[in-house]
């Protein structure tokens, strides 16, 4: 058990540093002499798990904020998102369901 543990932690690792990078899963497994198809699987798996391989989603309280307007309140009310790799989503409130799933899972790879 221990060493798949170690297996994943590393794959974990390189994963983050491939994100980090700003380089294509291709290249950095080209750069790092790893086979991109295992760089691919590793990030299916380890996005299936969850944040960092295992961790849990923190809650964030929040706080909403009112306005003088009801009219322009209504108009520009939202929320914003968290996503696993620390950037920010504001999302008005008259958003598209299907759209924003499908731009998360853009900016989640």
């Amino acid at each position: 058990m221990a060493a798949s543990k170690t297996t994943e932690a590393r794959w974990r690792s390189l994963v983050r540093e491939q994100e980090a990078s700003g380089k294509t899963v291709k290249e950095f497994a080209r750069l790092r002499g790893l086979s991109a198809a295992t760089l691919y699987w590793w990030r299916s798996q380890l996005g299936r798990r969850g944040v960092g391989g295992g961790d849990r989603i923190a809650l964030r309280p929040v706080t909403v904020l009112g306005s003088t307007s009801p009219a322009r309140s209504r108009a520009v009310a939202g929320f914003e998102v968290l996503l696993a790799n620390g950037r920010r989503l504001c999302v008005p409130s008259d958003f598209d369901a299907d759209a924003l799933r499908e731009l998360i899972a853009v900016l989640e790879r």
